[in-house]
C-alpha cells in the first residue's frame, strides 16, 4: 500500500494571498498546467494509481482529474478532505488581517479561532479519522489523495508528530505531494516532493 497526498494546483486566490477555506474556487491556467506536469511526472516515474480520493471543492477535484486522467465518476470525494474553514475571514487578503491572524501560521498554539471558523483540533480530528479509515481498508497498489494546503499540512503533521508549533514547518507548494507507506502497522512518510517553487504563502511566514 502506497498513499500519495497532493495539494491542488494554483488558484487566483493563491496568487493574491486570499483565504479560500471552503470557497469553491477554480484552478488558473497555471494551476491546470501544474496538474498536467504532475501527471507527466507520475508517468515518467512509472506510477499509476488504482484509486483517487479528493476534496469535493473544484480546485482539488479538477487537480485530481488532470493529474491522473481518472474519469470524474471514479474519483471518490470526501468532505474530511475539505480545506480548513476560515468562516468570516474567507476571501480576505492574509496580509490585511494583521498580527492576530498571522499567529495562524507563525504560532498555531496561540492562534485564537474566530467565531464561525474551524479550529486546529477540529481539522486534526477529521484528518486523523480519514487516515484511520484508509489504514483499515488496506487498499492495494497506489492511492492518490488530493486536498488543500491546510488539510495536507494536517495530514503530514498527524503522521510526523511533534508540537503544534511545527505544523507549518514544511512548505507544500501547489501540486506538491508526499508518499506514505505502512511499516509494522504504522503509517510513515517515505518520500517528499513539496514543490516549494510553487509556494503561495506570504513572505512574512516565519519559517520560510
Amino acid at each position: 500500500m502506497k498513499l500519495y497526498f497532493m495539494r491542488h494546483g494554483q488558484t487566483e486566490y493563491n496568487t493574491k494571498h486570499l483565504l479560500q477555506g471552503r470557497m469553491n474556487t477554480d484552478l488558473t491556467a497555471d494551476g491546470r498546467r501544474q496538474a498536467a506536469e504532475a501527471r507527466q511526472h507520475f508517468a515518467d516515474a512509472g506510477i499509476a494509481f488504482d484509486r483517487v480520493y479528493s476534496s469535493p471543492l473544484n480546485r482539488a477535484f479538477d487537480t485530481a482529474v488532470l493529474s491522473t486522467g481518472f474519469p470524474e465518476d471514479q474519483i471518490r470525494t470526501d468532505e474530511r478532505l475539505l480545506e480548513i474553514g476560515f468562516g468570516p475571514l474567507e476571501a480576505q487578503r492574509v496580509e490585511d488581517l494583521g498580527s492576530t491572524f498571522q499567529l495562524f501560521f507563525t504560532d498555531p498554539e496561540h492562534y485564537v479561532t474566530p467565531e464561525g471558523a474551524e479550529t486546529y483540533d477540529e481539522l486534526l480530528t477529521r484528518t486523523k479519522d480519514f487516515l484511520a479509515e484508509l489504514q483499515r481498508e488496506q487498499p492495494d497498489g497506489n492511492t492518490l489523495v488530493v486536498s488543500h494546503g491546510g488539510t495536507i499540512h494536517a495530514i503530514y503533521y498527524v503522521l510526523c508528530g511533534g508540537p503544534l508549533k511545527e505544523f507549518w514547518t514544511m512548505t507544500m507548494g501547489n501540486c506538491g505531494y508526499f508518499v506514505v507507506t505502512e511499516e509494522d502497522g504504522n503509517l510513515t512518510v517515505s518520500e517528499t516532493h513539496f514543490n516549494e517553487h510553487y509556494r503561495t504563502l506570504p513572505d512574512w511566514k516565519e519559517n520560510e
